[in-house]
């Protein structure tokens, strides 16, 4: 398998949460932040709770998770070199982005993959890459083709694309259909749509713990996490309608508190999913709408208190959001 280089794509943005799941390209910070659950650890007594790992890699590591705030230090007794790390608030939400990664690893179609291992880092690496270069937004749309993709993303080379297409093919989060014109056309397959429960769980860690330091949800990654998760929807039978689910997020001017409405148009017929167009319709016959913090409540937790509901019906709006937080967490 090809392994991604975190610097081979040139033009890649810091999104709503790219910052949480970049540490998870690694396998050893998921261990160190484990090896903490117990309580604080000087770094002899992590060694050991963690496995083999070069003093100077765990050093290092550990560096790195404090300057993200997954870690914290304190002076442990008198020696001024005695120090010992403990996780911090945001560390132990980190950790539950963990837990999701590992599922949605479990859920391969080929198999199960190992978290720890060298194929579980070129799935996270492609996963993280693809959502940081907005190539998943374009992806959801498909399908699309590579020069297609090329010119929806100016700001990335042509062959840097192309590396990332390979590493999410040869990772199986997306395939080729058949051919109807020039170009091969490319779809997410459903295990790449599993991937919002991550992407959700890290965006909301971002929002509660690194408020300043992230960035926040702007349209691309709203319509992104939309039209990966609505297509795992099952609505009720009956269902049949067009309904709008909606964040409201930032203008992103300086000094404007306004917010701009972006989401998707669902279509629904005999309780099937027929059409996710990433656009805010008018006119639906219902509607969810909430800043981005309530719909990761719903999709994380499931809860809906802090979503505005209406519409002819309201209902069909309510079907699709609760079935959003359904279809990620699949009865777990």
């Amino acid at each position: 398998m090809v392994t991604p280089d975190a610097t081979a794509l040139t033009g890649e943005e810091i999104r709503a949460g790219s910052r949480v799941l970049s540490i998870f390209e690694n396998p050893l910070n998921t261990r160190i932040l484990r090896g903490h659950v117990d309580g604080p650890q000087r770094l002899a007594e992590l060694l050991e709770r963690i496995g083999w790992a070069a003093q100077s890699t765990v050093r290092a590591a550990i560096a790195n998770l404090c300057e993200l705030g997954a870690l914290t230090k304190q002076a442990a007794g008198d020696s001024p070199r005695g120090v010992v790390t403990e996780l911090s608030a945001a560390g132990q939400e980190i950790l539950f982005v963990a837990d999701e990664v590992e599922v949605w690893l479990a859920r391969c179609p080929e198999g199960p993959i190992a978290p720890d291992g060298e194929e579980a880092k070129a799935a996270v690496k492609a996963f993280a890459g693809g959502w940081s270069s907005t190539l998943t937004r374009a992806l959801v749309s498909g399908p699309i083709t590579l020069t297609e993709m090329s010119g929806l993303i100016p700001e990335v080379s042509y062959p840097a694309l192309e590396r990332r297409i390979a590493w999410m093919r040869t990772t199986g989060q997306i395939e080729p259909v058949e051919k109807e014109r020039r170009g091969t056309p490319y779809v997410v397959t459903d295990w790449l749509r599993h991937a919002v429960a991550p992407i959700c769980a890290a965006g909301r860690c971002e929002r509660r713990h690194m408020e300043g330091e992230s960035a926040r949800a702007t349209s691309t990654e709203v319509e992104a996490a939309f039209m990966l998760a609505v297509p795992l929807v099952r609505p009720r039978p009956d269902a049949k309608g067009r309904c709008v689910l909606a964040v409201q997020v930032e203008s992103g001017k300086p000094d404007d508190d306004d917010f701009q409405l972006a989401g998707v148009t669902v279509e629904v017929e005999r309780g099937e999913i027929v059409s996710c167009a990433g656009e805010v319709g008018a006119d639906p016959d219902g509607w969810a709408v909430g800043i981005s913090t309530a719909w990761l409540d719903l999709a994380l937790d499931g809860r809906t208190d802090e979503l505005r509901i209406g519409g002819a019906d309201p209902e069909l709006a309510l079907d699709l959001a609760r079935g959003i937080h359904l279809a990620m967490f699949d009865g777990r």
